[in-house]
This record gives structure tokens, sequence and C-alpha cells, in this order.
């Protein structure tokens, strides 16, 4: 029995960077997680409605939270329906240097959203999935939707660079929502309980179908999309020399509590994206599934 749709796995894109490994050769590395959603045209055609596609990960991911450079380029990793790897190189900065993501009015949301050209990862035969409106679930109707503290999910993503060497493999991990309240909500946060770490940063989080529940209370028995994966919440502790009784070493572990963004402000961006020019044409995208290839085979 299958408790997160097959499907979900190819909403999700390992988001990579060019680095000089141990014996100065070059080599893409995942920094980070992506998915796509969708939002429906208002138009359609013989196959069913028209969506405009969107591609979803932190505003951290682009853009350093201490010193605010942006990232000027990124790979974008996605599967092929014949099974493998396939890049597209993505310029994030225009020739001004501003960046073509978007971001949320509220500086406090950490989220970049990304039009994305449907046309052209058709075109290069990926395989994909994007979450539309049957899969999602919005934070202020957790409670209509038998969605409540405690209740079980799924972390997707990429942690610690493991994506897979010739296409991404995504890493499922269990938790379960730890608190969100009014208060939190407030913050355009709430929290889980489950393990991340780097590279999960922008990974969706599936809520978990469950069919049994407690007396006076209902089941929900849908998976679906409930966040975005933001920061873990560290604590530190100190080392202290014997010797002087001063403080020589900071360790920062993680509680294993992370803040997740309601995906309502998600939407909240696309709808300021007026027109939803397509990434993969405005940033001049260049198709390198051949180097990848060739990487592949290395």
């Amino acid at each position: 029995m299958a408790l997160i749709p097959p499907h979900y796995l190819n909403s999700v894109v390992s988001i990579e960077v060019e680095r000089k490994n141990d014996k100065d050769e070059i080599q893409k590395v995942s920094i980070a997680t992506g998915f796509l959603v969708g939002k429906l045209t208002g138009k359609s055609n013989e196959k069913g409605p028209l969506y405009n596609l969107f591609l979803v990960t932190n505003r951290h991911v682009f853009q350093n939270e201490k010193t605010n450079q942006l990232l000027k380029e990124a790979f974008f990793r996605f599967n092929t329906t014949d099974n493998k790897g396939h890049y597209f190189k993505v310029n994030l900065l225009r020739t001004d240097n501003t960046h073509i993501w978007s971001m949320h009015s509220d500086e406090k949301v950490d989220l970049a959203v990304l039009p994305i050209n449907a046309k052209a990862i058709n075109d290069a035969k990926i395989n994909y999935h994007f979450f539309s409106d049957t899969d999602l679930f919005y934070a202020r109707d957790f409670k209509s939707k038998n969605i409540h503290t405690g209740d079980s999910l799924f972390v997707l993503g990429f942690p610690m660079s493991i994506n897979g060497k010739a296409k991404n493999f995504v890493i499922v991990r269990q938790g379960i929502i730890a608190r969100v309240d009014e208060e939190v909500l407030n913050e355009r946060f709430y929290y889980i309980d489950a393990s991340a770490y780097p590279g999960n940063s922008g990974g969706p989080v599936i809520v978990k179908p469950e069919i049994v529940s407690i007396q006076g209370t209902t089941s929900n028995n849908s998976a679906g999309l409930i966040g975005v994966i933001s920061s873990g919440e560290t604590y530190s502790d100190v080392a202290v020399s014997s010797q002087t009784g001063e403080a020589r070493v900071i360790f920062t572990e993680q509680t294993g509590l992370v803040r997740i963004v309601p995906i309502e402000l998600i939407y909240e961006i696309i709808d300021t994206i007026t027109k939803p020019t397509t990434l993969l044409q405005e940033a001049k995208v260049e198709d390198v599934s051949s180097s990848a290839k060739e990487e592949i085979k290395n």
C-alpha cells in the first residue's frame, strides 16, 4: 500500500551548482530542493484545464541570508521518461543583475517562485508532476480537512547532497506536525518534528493519509501538499576548557524542529506575477543534457 502517490516524487527537482572537488575537478553538487506547482489559467483544451507552471524553493537558496548575495546561476536536474537525468542550466539574474525569481512582499516568508516553460521540459521528455488544486491543503483549512497537531507527514528532498548519481532519487523521511496555531501562523510558518538537513531546503511536505482516528474525530485519508521546508531550529552547546574555564568550541546541533512555510503563501506570490513569463526563455536556459550524460558516463 503506497502512502505517497508515486507521481509526487516526479514533482521534486534537484537544484545544483558547480564546484571543484578535492581533485580540482568541476562537478555538480546538489545544494537544495525545489518542486513544481501549477495554477489554473482559466483556459482549457481537448485534454482538460490548462495550468501555468512554477518551481518553488526557499529564498535563502538563491539569496544568502547574511550577505544578501544573489546566486547567479543554477542547474535544475529532472528525470526523463526514458529513466535518465537531464539538466537545465538557468541564469537566475537579468542583465541588470536583478533576480528573475519572485519573492513574497513579507520578507519573513522564505520562498522563491520561478515561472517554468512547460514546453521546454515537455520537449526534453521530462517525466514530471506538478501539485495542482486537488493536491493542496492550506494551513488555514487544516481543521476543516481533519489535519491536526500530531498528524504524520513525509518530507521529500535531497539532504546532504544525496540525490543519486545518474538521476534524481528522492529521499523520503517521516515526521509529525509539531505545532500549528494562530500565533506561529501569524509569523508565516508552523513547526514539524522531522529530520531535515542542508539540502532539504525548499522541499515539499506531504501529509500522510490515515484510516484511524480517536473517538470524536475524523481521519484524513488523502495525501497532499501541506508546506515547504524552510529551516531547522538549532541549539548551541559549548565546550569549556578544564584549565582556563573559558569557552573553546561551540557545537551547533539540530533540535528536530523544522519551520514550514504554508502553501497559501506560494500562491500569494504567484498572484503577484501578473505576466507569468516563461523562466526558461527569460533566463536563456542552456539545455545541458549532453554534458549531463557525459558526466554520468564518467
